[in-house]
């Protein structure tokens, strides 16, 4: 649904189906979009995302039903045509530790060798992980494009987990052994 005035909309999709071509238990995904320009130079998005996934393997076991969803917020104000800033703030809670790996990138680094041993190309005091938690982050960042095809986005971003080891005994720390981190980053995008 779009306003008259195509100031206001609300976008509702979701997807449902079979875990796996060798599971036919459900896995199924929804997000629910709210956009709203407060001014003409102003705008806010809110999301909702919620999902689940049945008889999957979850760092508490395998043949678990897990479920995750979350709420995130945009508020973003243009400067110029070419220059935007904006904050980002979401709450997500992996209620089962199934959809939330950190890092992805460890856990693809990891190679199982002929002799049954795992070797780390991401360094032997890195391991991926996963719990039931919740995690919180808050990003302000801008998007500055100096040429219609190129977007540059620097940001800096706050997280924070909250959660306890699969394993049991102690909190969940994915950030190199922390609950929290903060990063600066930027990306760009070429158009083309």
């Amino acid at each position: 649904w779009t306003s008259d005035d195509k100031g206001t909309s609300a976008n509702i999709a979701g997807t449902y189906g079979a875990t796996s071509e060798q599971s036919s238990n459900a896995f199924a995904l929804y997000s629910i979009v709210l956009k709203h320009n407060i001014t003409d130079k102003t705008h806010l998005v809110l999301q909702h995302d919620h999902g689940f996934a049945n008889g999957v393997i979850t760092p508490y076991g395998s043949n678990q039903n897990a479920q995750w969803y979350g709420i995130n917020s945009h508020l973003t104000y243009d400067l110029k045509d070419n220059l935007t800033i904006g904050m980002r703030a979401e709450w997500f809670d992996d209620a089962n530790g199934f959809r939330v790996g950190s890092p992805g990138r460890v856990a693809a680094a990891n190679y199982v060798n002929n002799s049954g041993g795992t070797t780390s190309y991401a360094g032997s005091t890195y391991s991926s992980t996963s719990a039931a938690a919740n995690y919180y982050q808050v990003t302000l960042g801008a998007n500055w494009k100096p040429v219609a095809w190129l977007n540059l986005r620097p940001n800096i971003r706050y997280d924070h987990v909250s959660g306890s080891n699969a394993t049991g005994g102690g909190s969940y720390s994915p950030f190199g052994g922390r609950q929290d981190q903060v990063l600066f980053s930027t990306d760009f995008n070429v158009n083309f």
